[in-house]
């Protein structure tokens, strides 16, 4: 066997090695395996939604990939707290349901954000429950809105949150 035919051997199986190893590797797409809005690559992909300010679908994706927060798993546990310390010992149970998880684009800084409804509980068997805008990675309610009125005749008697100033004009 001369030289030449040994090279071009060699480079052959190293190819054919290298594009083996390379597809088994690489994620299929039968797998479900894709990037998420964070760029990180995950099994269980979130596809988030974009909403402008005022909650509505926006069309276009921002071009933009620099977000002011990043989602963490323990997002629901931090509201709870909050919501458990703004209730006080008039709080029996705190229900949060979540419902989607978006992108808000809020003065052009995209904010990852948890769409839930949160039902309180108080001792009295009282029910109030609200929709809002959880942030993704701190669990704090950015907006909220839905809010259930207990009585008319005395509607501040009711459980009050309140909103993350760094998101309140």
């Amino acid at each position: 066997m001369t030289k030449n035919k040994k090279n071009v051997l060699f480079l052959f199986v190293a190819l054919t090695s290298l594009f083996y190893f390379k597809q088994e590797t690489s994620p299929s797409l039968s797998e479900n395996k894709s990037r998420d809005v964070s760029g990180s690559l995950n099994e269980k992909t979130v596809i988030r939604q974009v909403i402008d300010q005022h909650r509505k679908p926006i069309e276009r994706t921002p071009a933009s990939t620099s977000y002011v927060n990043k989602p963490s798993p323990k997002w629901q546990k931090r509201l709870e707290t909050s919501l458990k310390a703004q209730g006080g010992s008039g709080l029996k149970e705190i229900k949060i349901q979540k419902e989607s998880s978006l992108v808000w684009m809020r003065d052009e800084n995209p904010i990852l954000v948890e769409s839930v409804i949160v039902t309180l509980t108080s001792h009295k068997k009282m029910q109030s429950s609200f929709r809002a805008l959880v942030d993704s990675q701190t669990g704090k309610v950015l907006e909220s809105w839905d809010q259930t009125i207990f009585d008319p005749a005395n509607v501040r008697d009711g459980f009050h949150l309140k909103l993350d100033p760094r998101y309140t004009n």
